[in-house]
């Protein structure tokens, strides 16, 4: 006797299409489903029976020998799948997955390709062998109406925009669930997809061929095992070729054999509505997630109500005014909208249209906490504890229970005190992690002056998708130390210049991979013994120098590190003044901004015998005639700013270099680079600004006009408050002569007892 096949073309994440399926399979009882899933996935299935499967989740399929190969099936409550599963758990009847097997897919990729390739080609032979002379034939008129993309994501989606509705859901509930003359949803349908099919007469992708051969010999096999009754719940495109059974067996045998397959590995992770919307770019998404578990859970009598109400009640959670009068006028405005448009039922545009109106004041600027929580959904599923996990997940989900860090999808900020063990161990993980390019803390910038200190601040985000990372993170080793260790030592070798291994080495001692360091310090020293670029030496240095000053917080021993910084820094103070000569002023710019970083890691290192041979430099870049002017003035300003020139001797520098022998460019660019952003040195320093006023005053009017619009460069960068002070100065005129320090009337008995308080604060040692 032959088997009774019903197919149910279902409209994926669809509630109408779900809530039809429920009542369609409780009326014919099958006593096997096929499902339109990947069989490799068959058996996870069965975990839909624990209670602690919560959705929305998603059934993660990867190669567990190559992690990028992986995709994400996600099922929502309102899914036709997972109603489909859940039917078949209740009736005990039997559900099998009859859809292309992920292990064929990745295997047969390449396969597939050269298949598109040879039908391209084809095509081209054939339009190429057409008569040249022959008139164009008119494009009709599913040529215009049907692109491609449409159909293969959501044919009822489509069906729905041609009708003119923005929600698949208004449509499918007005034309399918009420639809005159139709009391079999399904039927319809399967007439409605048949139909497009035909019309459409569109050549289908190599793999959806693979796909739908697939499953018709699945179906072929499974009638051959003489199931009463036998139902296939699958995407609506698919319907018409699974009508009869036997339709291509033939080419179905022939396009099958020989296909390679690879090992595939399932586990469900859990997922979010808003990764189950459009907005996130998933093709089968949908528009609003929350309002369909409303619309699938709820009443049809009630749902516009109950979203109502649950509008106004956040609106006033946000101190809004949202009074009971508002929601229930906004009821009857959706309605009335509803009932103009031709609708069985308000859907979210009618909705929010009238949320818009009567809640928000007709801006809908303060609705966006109803867009989040009401339209897309913050919902976030849960999955059963031992769900099958690479070791890695195993080990970093063990870290994240015992650092009491839960992965959550929000974002949250985190504040973390190096000196408290379980903080450190926290930063430790986190930036483990980011070295394995999972990127679930993105560092922020330490407010309250606390930057370089012991303290972090982190923003944490665990999106779903997530686990793909950590998936492909596996290869390089069993736990989160083990792999990262492992995945800075490969980066090492990989990089080519001393800036990249500095600051790899940072990263790695931030996370505390003690087994990744001394490979990287052997990577540092080949590079610097083989660098003669001095421009290479001042880019590593700072991050060393970081690594020098703040491992001790870190608790991780810095001596190998120390070793390379000894070597690196008389090397770079031997090449300085040759690196600064014969540079004009667009070479010199970087260069300068590397010098800067430099100058502030030597005083960080608060080492007298690097900061002697570093001023040393600075020095003979300062004097020679070889320099450029930027990089003279930038040296000039650093050794004042730290204390090696007083202003006398600077005075005398700066009267040097702009002394009319000197070339205005030469003069204007030292001024640039001695001033470089910060005016309170001339604010502060009488006799520095004096020379410079008196400069600017000798210059004849045709060399002013050129050098004001360099000047400015460097005058732009002052503050408001710096610029309204120089103003001033130069209104005054040349200041008065001062009294020395010994004619001042000081009480330096009364001055001194401060100095104790001043020695704590800064931590001072007292003179011997």
């Amino acid at each position: 006797m032959p088997s009774d096949l019903r197919l149910f073309g279902i409209r994926h994440h669809g509630p109408g299409s779900a809530a039809s399926l429920g009542a369609a399979l409780d009326a014919f009882r099958p006593d096997i489903v096929l499902l339109e899933c990947p069989a490799d996935g068959e058996a996870a299935l069965a975990t839909l029976a624990d209670p602690e499967l919560v959705p929305p989740v998603a059934l993660l399929l990867y190669n567990p020998r190559q992690q990028g190969q992986a995709s994400f099936l996600p099922f929502a409550e309102f899914s036709p799948e997972w109603q489909a599963v859940r039917w078949c758990q209740r009736a005990s009847a039997h559900v099998r997955c009859f859809d292309l097997p992920l292990g064929l897919r990745f295997a047969n990729a390449e396969l597939g390709n050269k298949r598109e390739e040879v039908k391209a080609s084809e095509l081209a032979n054939s339009s190429e062998s057409a008569d040249p002379e022959a008139p164009a034939e008119p494009p009709t008129s599913a040529q215009f109406l049907i692109p491609n993309s449409s159909l293969t994501q959501d044919p009822v989606a489509y069906l729905a925009g041609l009708a003119g509705y923005t929600d698949p859901e208004q449509w499918w509930e007005t034309h399918l669930e009420h639809a005159p003359g139709h009391a079999d949803t399904f039927a319809l349908v399967l007439e409605l997809m048949t139909a497009l099919r035909e019309e459409s007469a569109r050549p289908e992708t190599a793999e959806t061929l693979l796909r739908e051969a697939y499953m018709r010999e699945t179906l072929r096999a499974t009638l051959a095992q003489g199931y009463p009754r036998v139902a296939v719940v699958c995407g609506a495109w698919h319907a018409p070729v699974l009508i009869d059974p036997n339709f291509q067996k033939k080419e179905d045998k022939a396009l099958l054999k020989g296909l390679k397959k690879m090992p595939i590995a399932a586990t469900w992770i859990p997922w979010t509505y808003e990764r189950l919307s459009l907005s996130a770019g998933y093709g089968a998404g949908v528009l609003s997630p929350a309002w369909y578990e409303l619309l699938f859970t709820q009443p049809r009598a009630t749902v516009v109500t109950q979203w109502m109400v649950r509008a106004a009640r956040l609106l006033r959670d946000q101190d809004l005014d949202a009074s009971s009068a508002h929601a229930i006028e906004a009821v009857r405005l959706a309605n009335t909208l509803a009932a103009v448009r031709g609708l069985a039922l308000p859907g979210i545009t009618e909705l929010q249209e009238a949320a818009v109106a009567l809640l928000g004041g007709g801006y809908a600027e303060g609705l966006a906490v109803v867009e989040q929580e009401l339209v897309i959904g913050k919902k976030l599923g849960a999955v059963p504890p031992g769900q099958p996990a690479t070791p890695l997940q195993q080990d970093l989900a063990q870290q994240q229970k015992t650092l009491r860090l839960k992965p959550v999808p929000d974002r949250q900020p985190l504040a973390l005190d190096l000196r408290q063990a379980t903080h450190l161990l926290r930063s430790h993980l986190l930036h483990r992690l980011r070295l394995l390019d999972i990127k679930w803390g993105q560092p922020q910038r330490v407010a309250g002056g606390k930057a370089g200190t012991f303290h972090e601040e982190w923003e944490l985000a665990w999106p779903p998708d997530m686990a793909l990372a950590v998936l492909d993170a596996g290869r390089w080793g069993n736990t989160v130390l083990a792999a990262a260790a492992a995945r800075a030592t490969a980066r090492a070798a990989e990089t080519t210049t001393l800036e990249a291994v500095g600051s790899l080495l940072e990263e790695v001692l931030r996370a505390d991979l003690s087994p990744a360091i001394a490979a990287l310090v052997v990577r540092l020293e080949t590079l610097a013994a083989d660098t003669r670029d001095v421009t290479h030496l001042l880019a590593a240095l700072p991050p060393l120098a970081q690594v020098l000053r703040y491992g001790n917080v870190r608790r991780t021993d810095t001596a190998q590190v120390a070793q390379v910084v000894q070597q690196l820094v008389p090397r770079l103070a031997i090449g300085l003044p040759a690196a600064c000569a014969g540079l004009d002023l667009d070479a010199a710019r970087p260069l300068l901004e590397k010098i800067e970083a430099s100058h502030a890691a030597i005083r960080l290192l608060q080492e007298a015998a690097h900061e002697a041979d570093w001023y040393a430099a600075l020095g003979a870049v300062q004097r020679s005639a070889a320099s450029n002017g930027l990089l003279a003035g930038a040296a000039a300003r650093l050794l004042f700013d730290a204390q090696q020139a007083d202003t006398e001797a600077t005075a005398a520098v700066l009267g040097l270099a702009l002394a009319p022998a000197q070339p205005t460019a030469y003069a204007t660019a030292w001024i640039e680079g001695f001033l470089r952003g910060l005016g309170l040195v001339l604010i502060h320093h009488r006799p520095l600004f004096d020379l410079l006023n008196t400069w600017l005053g000798s210059l004849a009017e045709a060399t002013f006009r050129e050098t004001v619009p360099l000047l400015r460069r460097a005058f732009s960068e002052f503050s408001p408050p710096e610029r309204r002070q120089l103003m001033d100065l130069a209104a005054a005129g040349p200041a008065a002569p001062t009294a020395a320090v010994e004619e001042l009337d000081f009480d330096w008995e009364r001055g001194a007892r401060v100095l104790p308080v001043l020695r704590t604060l800064l931590g001072t040692p007292v003179p011997a």
